[in-house]
C-alpha cells in the first residue's frame, strides 16, 4: 500500500468557532440533578395512582371518619311527613272540585289596622291599650265610636287606618312563594306553582289576577303569599331587585337602553312604562304578557334571618294566602 493512504486525520480541539458545530445542545438551560429526580419521583407516582384508579372495579370518594355524619330519623317524623303529604292531595283534589267554597269571598272585604305614627309600623291587637266599658257597650248596640277617644288614650300617636284585605277587584297581584316545595308536597302542587314561575323560595313574580290564575292561586295557597302592590312598591322593586331576561340569561336591569331594545316593539322604553304596564295587569293582556316574561322573578330575602327563626324560635305563623293591599308591608321588609 502507498503511504498516502495511512494518512492520519487531524484532531479537532474544541475552539469557539467548532464548539456550536460539536454540541447542538449547547443553548439548553442546565437543570439541577436533585429536580429531575424530584420530576421522576413524582411522574412515577402519577402513573401508579393512575393505574391503582384503573384497576379498581367501583371508584368510591374517600371520606375521612371526622366528617361522617350519621343522620337518624325517628318513625314519628316519617308519620308526620306522611300525614302532611296526605293532607296536602286532600286539600288540592278537593279545591280543584268544588274551589274554596266559604274559605274565599266573592266580594271586596276591608280590614282595619292601627298605625303607630311614631314608630312608623303596624301595631299587634296585643299592644292595643284597653277598651273602655262606654265604647264596647257603644259598639254592641251597633253605635258610632268617636275615634279621638282612641287617639287620646294613644297619645295622639294611634290611628286606624282601613284597607282592601283581599284582592277582588285588582288588576295585578304579585306573589311570593314562602315554603319550600320538598319531598312531602305534592306533584300536582309543584306542577302548579312552576306553571306560575315560582320554584325558589322567596322568588316573587307578577301576574294578571283573573278567574284562572285566581283558581290557580287557591290551589297553592298554604304556598304562597299574594297581594295587591301599588304603584310605589312596584317601581321599587323594580328598580332595587329588578333583573330582566335577555337571550335566556339572567341579566341586571342597569339603563332604559335595554328595555328600549327588548320591548321598543310595545312602545315599552323605560322603567316608568314597564311601571304603568304591570300596573294595567289584565286590562293590557298583551303588554303584561310581554313586560312579566321580560321580567326575572324577583329573589328577595325572607322577613326573619337564621337567628331569629331558630335561636329565638320566631315564626310567621299562618302568614300566608290573600293578604290584600297589606302586601305592600311585607314586600318592603323582603326588599
Amino acid at each position: 500500500h502507498s503511504p498516502q493512504h495511512h494518512r492520519e486525520t487531524p484532531l479537532l480541539l474544541p475552539t469557539a468557532n467548532n464548539y456550536a458545530a460539536m454540541n447542538p445542545n449547547s443553548d439548553l438551560q442546565l437543570v439541577p440533578e436533585t429536580l429531575l429526580k424530584r420530576r421522576h419521583d413524582l411522574d412515577n407516582l402519577r402513573a401508579r395512582r393512575a393505574a391503582e384508579s384503573l384497576s379498581r372495579s367501583v371508584t368510591r370518594k374517600r371520606v375521612s371518619d371526622k366528617s361522617k355524619v350519621v343522620k337518624i330519623v325517628k318513625p314519628e317524623t316519617i308519620l308526620v311527613q306522611s300525614r302532611h303529604r296526605k293532607n296536602a292531595a286532600r286539600r288540592y283534589n278537593r279545591v280543584s272540585k268544588k274551589g274554596m267554597q266559604k274559605r274565599a269571598s266573592n266580594r271586596s272585604v276591608e280590614g282595619r289596622k292601627v298605625w303607630d305614627s311614631e314608630r312608623g309600623a303596624e301595631v299587634d291587637e296585643d299592644d292595643l291599650p284597653p277598651k273602655r266599658e262606654n265604647e264596647e257597650g257603644s259598639r254592641e248596640e251597633g253605635g258610632a265610636v268617636d275615634e279621638s277617644a282612641n287617639e287620646e288614650e294613644g297619645g295622639g300617636r294611634l290611628h286606624e287606618i282601613s284597607y282592601k284585605a283581599n284582592s277582588i277587584g285588582a288588576a295585578t297581584v304579585f306573589v311570593v312563594l314562602v315554603r319550600p316545595t320538598v319531598h312531602t308536597t305534592p306533584k300536582p302542587v309543584r306542577r302548579t306553582l312552576s306553571s306560575l314561575r315560582l320554584r325558589r323560595v322567596q322568588e316573587g313574580v307578577f301576574l294578571p289576577y283573573n278567574s284562572v290564575t285566581r283558581k290557580m292561586l287557591h290551589l297553592v295557597e298554604p304556598y304562597v303569599l299574594y297581594g295587591v302592590p301599588s304603584p310605589e312598591t312596584i317601581s321599587d322593586l323594580v328598580r332595587r331587585r329588578g333583573f330582566c331576561r335577555v337571550e335566556g340569561k339572567r341579566a341586571p336591569l342597569a339603563d332604559n337602553n335595554v328595555i328600549e331594545r327588548e320591548l321598543g316593539d310595545a312602545g315599552l322604553i323605560c322603567v316608568e312604562d314597564l311601571v304603568h304596564a304591570v300596573v294595567a295587569g289584565a286590562d293590557d293582556a298583551e303588554t303584561f304578557g310581554k313586560v312579566a316574561k321580560f321580567l326575572w322573578p324577583f329573589r328577595l330575602t325572607a322577613r326573619k334571618s337564621k337567628f331569629q327563626r331558630r335561636v329565638l324560635a320566631e315564626k310567621d305563623g299562618k302568614l300566608y294566602g290573600d293578604q290584600g293591599e297589606a302586601m305592600n308591608g311585607y314586600i318592603r321588609e323582603m326588599l
